[in-house]
């Protein structure tokens, strides 16, 4: 679980990076996981926030080439 947690740290940091508040990016947990702290979430939850959290990635690389 450990290393699930990272990963969501590293996806956080990138996100932050490519211009999204942080407000934004608590609302992209909360309403992927729910209100549980980060923490406290599953395995099953880490791996469905890991992919989400992904697609943002993905969405905003695919957004800034084409700028």
């Amino acid at each position: 679980m450990e290393k699930q947690l990272l990963r969501i740290t590293e996806l956080k940091e990138q996100i932050l990076a490519s211009g999204y508040h942080p407000v934004q990016f608590n609302d992209m947990v909360k309403e992927i996981i729910g209100k549980v702290p980060l923490a406290n979430i599953t395995f099953e939850q880490s791996c469905e926030l890991i992919e989400n959290l992904e697609y943002y990635c993905e969405f905003s690389k695919k957004c800034k080439s084409k700028l």
